[in-house]
């Protein structure tokens, strides 16, 4: 069994718990190392897609864990019963607002647990904010980069967050704090490209003086490269400033 760099980051955050729900479990990879390793008593392995459940029943039974990870298939967390408590809940490998909407769906479900772990591909900052009106804290969070792409990994447990501001949302306030090499590195290949886009567009800006999309566009990258310039002084990286896109 072949574990990505991603996967064993999201493992690694696990703690002991009763009952764990891995949501868009794939090859079951994540509750088969948790049962295995003594982290997990018992756990539901989760997926809307048929196929995925298949794979995941079969790789269960080869580890012999039938009788300690169940699969499910279904719809994010509608697939956990009204009277079952998971304490642990991982979302990982799925859109942000995805994500949202499965926390959304299942609140009772959501309210039981102690502890979330959620690597969302995209629309972090949303996540973050829902966890918070969830009654979550952010505990931790991992950054990887890993098969030229970049993952976080938002580790959660119940109580109350301190004050956010738009940056520490959009950016992970933890990653800025501890000035993560991995962030740095996100900041700069990010704002780099906004700065070659914004060069590519102002040469045309001209030609599209009428062109309301065009305009909007532009001014949201504008606004978009100062959020990023902002994070940028603060974690101490050195973008390069291109003219071009390469």
């Amino acid at each position: 069994m072949v574990i990505s760099e991603r996967l064993k980051t999201i493992i690694s955050c696990a703690k002991k718990c009763n009952f764990l729900v891995d949501v868009g479990t794939d090859h079951a990879y994540i509750p088969i190392c948790l049962v295995k390793s003594g982290i997990a008593e018992k756990a539901v392995a989760c997926d809307i897609s048929k196929g995925s459940v298949e794979k995941a029943k079969k790789n269960i039974q080869i580890h012999n864990y039938s009788d300690f990870i169940e699969t499910r298939l279904g719809d994010g967390l509608r697939v956990i019963e009204e009277n079952e408590k998971p304490d642990q809940i991982i979302i990982a490998g799925m859109g942000g607002m995805l994500t949202v909407d499965i926390l959304n769906g299942s609140k009772k479900t959501v309210g039981f647990a102690e502890r979330l772990i959620l690597q969302p591909q995209r629309d972090i900052d949303k996540v973050r904010r829902t966890v918070h009106e969830f009654g979550f804290k952010i505990i931790d969070e991992k950054m990887i980069f890993e098969d030229g792409k970049y993952y976080n990994i938002v580790i959660c447990e119940k109580g109350m967050d301190c004050v956010y501001t738009e940056e520490d949302y959009f950016f992970g306030k933890l990653l800025i704090e501890t000035k993560n090499e991995i962030l740095k590195k996100y900041v700069e290949f990010e704002l780099n490209k906004i700065n070659s886009i914004l060069f590519s567009m102002e040469e045309k800006i001209g030609k599209e003086k009428q062109n309301d999309l065009f305009l909007k566009r532009f001014e949201e990258l504008k606004e978009k490269k100062v959020l990023y310039e902002g994070v940028c002084k603060t974690v101490a990286c050195c973008p390069v400033i291109h003219t071009d896109l390469e």
